[in-house]
């Protein structure tokens, strides 16, 4: 009886810390989103995602130590993990692109169709059974995406939103990686390797992307991403220090939260990065979206909560055999 009642006791409390644990992750990495805009007119991208990555080393470590020391780097599928780090490193550069050239709540609403884009890749690579129900909810989040890349000024399309969009499927890919590797490797393993490749290959870019010296003029994303690597001021190499803290911080978090709670009761409050993107979009830099993005993030967060609701509800049913209402 006692156990029975700790038992019960504890679980909302569980439950509880991996809500928290995931909103203080989402803020978190909202932060570095700040930082990024603030840096992205003086750098270039991998610059930045080179010093983020040389302050993300030691935290890196520090997190291999409490997930149970050098066993956590058993890497079994060396080669899923490097072709996931080229591909993260490919999301988060071009996000990074994004967020300088785009409303920061436009970049945020937009990358939150990574899950969406994940649903449709799954059922079209790993031939995992999509239904008519979740179907429908990625191509009405596809539809939320559309109304937020409304042509505006004459541009079919805003660059720096299409670049949201690659980004959002770079990330997708990472992720059905990430699914193959979660069953054999560590979670800590994923974030070293990932960690290295970052390192390694936005270094190995410095090297050799040197002198293209774009126009004063170029798209802010071409400027970011071909403007020569300076030294940094104290500051700025302050703020992208802070960004290696960040990446360590915010990945301890949210996979905290997901092992301490139960997936389907924590991931909505992933979307609470769009309150954020919000919020910094307008404190600092004086964006308000208008009603076509309000109307497209609400359907993309729609979208996405109806399939964490399916995609939970599945699983409840494979675990117990009963049968769900409605296709999956």
């Amino acid at each position: 009886m006692a156990l029975v009642e700790t038992a019960s006791a504890t679980a909302p409390d569980r439950t509880g810390r991996g809500i928290l644990l995931l909103l203080g992750g989402i803020f978190i990495f909202s932060i570095q989103d700040v930082i990024v805009r603030t840096v992205s007119g003086t750098y270039p991208v991998l610059e930045f995602v080179f010093i983020r990555s040389v302050f993300s080393i030691l935290p890196v470590l520090a997190l291999v130590v409490l997930d149970g020391g050098l066993p956590a780097l058993r890497v079994r599928r060396p080669w899923l993990h490097l072709l996931r780090g080229i591909l993260m490193l490919a999301a988060y550069t071009t996000y990074f692109l994004a967020v300088a050239s785009a409303p920061l709540a436009t970049v945020v609403a937009i990358f939150f169709s990574a899950p969406l884009i994940l649903t449709a890749l799954s059922a079209l690579i790993l031939r995992e059974a999509v239904g008519i129900r979740r179907w429908s909810a990625v191509l009405a989040g596809f539809g939320g995406v559309m109304l937020i890349l409304q042509p505006s000024d004459g541009i079919a399309f805003a660059p720096g939103a299409l670049i949201a969009i690659v980004s959002a499927v770079f990330y997708a890919l990472s992720m059905i990686i990430a699914r193959r590797l979660g069953k054999v490797d560590s979670g800590v393993s994923m974030v070293a390797s990932q960690s290295l490749v970052y390192l390694l290959l936005a270094g190995l870019a410095g090297l050799t992307m040197q002198g293209f010296d774009p126009p004063a003029d170029a798209y802010p994303a071409i400027a970011f991403l071909l403007r020569d690597w300076v030294m940094p001021t104290s500051f700025d190499l302050g703020l992208m220090a802070i960004c290696g803290l960040i990446a360590a911080a915010g990945f301890y978090g949210l996979t905290q939260a997901y092992r301490v709670a139960p997936t389907s009761v924590v991931a909505p409050f992933e979307y609470t990065g769009m309150i954020w993107g919000i919020v910094w979009g307008y404190a600092f830099w004086g964006e308000i979206p208008g009603v076509p993005t309000w109307s497209g993030i609400a359907v993309i967060v729609g979208a996405g909560l109806y399939v964490l609701h399916r995609e939970a509800a599945r699983g409840r049913a494979i675990t117990t055999g009963r049968p769900l209402r409605g296709r999956m």
